[in-house]
């Protein structure tokens, strides 16, 4: 049987994954794509699909490096949702819709301190806005303070993935790579499959916590982090939306809640983020659940909450190993051998986590294959589905 030499396969069916693979075969470049379980499964699905630039990780009243790498991808994304790609990593993504075209930020009169003055001034010019109380969200209609709009916006993380994976249908595979079927040699890998081996120039890796283990069995060097969530999904007996951060007495350079909403005519739940689920793993799910009555009580006391039903989510977050264990800042690709490891760190940095990939890889050397015969992976749930 003739071994299929390619570019690239790329392992890890998230946002990282498919998106990369659009644009390394946008570049020229012949390549593949394994998932092991279902795509989005792990993280892009329990991720809530917010392209933000930044400016909650500036709630000290600070620009900062967390703030500012970040701050050109919401605009970066509209090119790309418009059709308009100009750089490497861009994807076309016209016919993608949007959850929500505004992302808001909303605090209790007096409960932002200096962060009035602060969104006020020129270097946040065009960034974020003063709303007037009558274009205010109507989940906010009740609410004693401000409202500020900011220019991020909210992807169903579900059809983005359809999206992206469909443009590469054919060379998207349900399989497990390990050490049971992948060789590392000389130059490159060797990687068999039920419809025969395939040799590849470079193995990239955005399986998100499915690295480790990979890493583990290839016995390559890097080191990958995990920073826990417990998030909420609250579903109440009113059906207003919202996509906000709170910000009333907010005390951290995070916000309170990160407020995303899946609405259907049969449904609606409320997902937390922020605040409430990186300090949730110190809670047990009954006090989680108890903190979050209490919490939506106090910032949106207006809403009927009486008889909402909460769930808490557990969400493993999987990253590169930082000395400190922080966040970083930044989308990471680090390129050991022929083996790429990758994590874009947020969603919203996926093209730039291309870009990144693209300029660590040699010009691409084989013709692009014929598909392979093995099955197609499928999207996975997401967790408004799965509770």
């Amino acid at each position: 049987m003739t071994v299929k030499k390619l570019d690239v396969a790329i392992v890890g069916g998230g946002i990282a994954g498919l998106w990369t693979l659009n644009a390394l075969r946008r570049q020229g470049y012949s390549a593949v794509l394994f998932e092991a379980q279902a795509l989005g499964w792990d993280q892009t699905l329990a991720s809530q699909g917010m392209i933000h630039g930044g400016l909650k990780y500036a709630l000290n009243g600070r620009l900062n490096s967390a703030s500012e790498a970040i701050a050109g991808m919401p605009e970066r994304w509209r090119s790309c949702l418009a059709g308009q790609l100009s750089q490497p990593g861009d994807i076309d993504l016209t016919g993608v819709p949007l959850q929500s075209d505004r992302y808001y930020m909303f605090a209790a009169s007096k409960g932002l301190g200096r962060l009035t003055s602060f969104f006020a001034s020129k270097a946040l010019r065009g960034r974020i806005n003063k709303v007037a109380e009558p274009d205010w969200p109507k989940a906010l209609h009740g609410l004693d303070g401000s409202v500020y709009c900011l220019n991020d916006f909210v992807v169903d993380t579900r059809v983005l993935i359809d999206h992206l994976a469909g443009a590469q249908h054919p060379f998207v595979y349900q399989q497990k790579l390990d050490a049971s079927n992948v060789e590392v040699r000389d130059s490159g890998f060797a990687i068999s499959t039920k419809d025969g081996d395939v040799q590849v120039t470079h193995l990239i890796s955005c399986a998100g916590n499915g690295s480790v283990e990979l890493l583990a069995s290839l016995d390559i060097p890097l080191a990958v982090q995990q920073r826990p969530l417990k998030q909420v999904i609250v579903t109440p007996t009113h059906n207003h939306e919202l996509y906000a951060h709170c910000l009333t007495g907010v005390t951290s350079n995070e916000p309170r809640l990160t407020i995303t909403t899946d609405h259907t005519s049969e449904q609606t739940r409320w997902y937390l983020g922020g605040k409430i689920a990186t300090g949730g793993v110190d809670r047990d799910d009954e006090a989680q659940i108890a903190f979050a009555q209490a919490e939506m009580q106090s910032c949106l006391g207006w809403l009927d909450w009486t008889d909402a039903n909460y769930e808490v989510l557990y969400v493993d977050r999987a990253e590169p190993k930082t000395q400190s264990g922080t966040r970083p800042d930044e989308a990471y690709v680090e390129k050991h051998g022929d083996f790429v490891l990758c994590f874009p760190t947020k969603l919203a940095l996926a093209p730039d986590l291309a870009d990144q990939v693209l300029a660590q890889l040699p010009p691409p050397q084989f013709p692009q294959p014929d598909p392979l015969n093995l099955s197609t992976a499928i999207r996975g749930t997401s967790p408004w589905q799965a509770h």
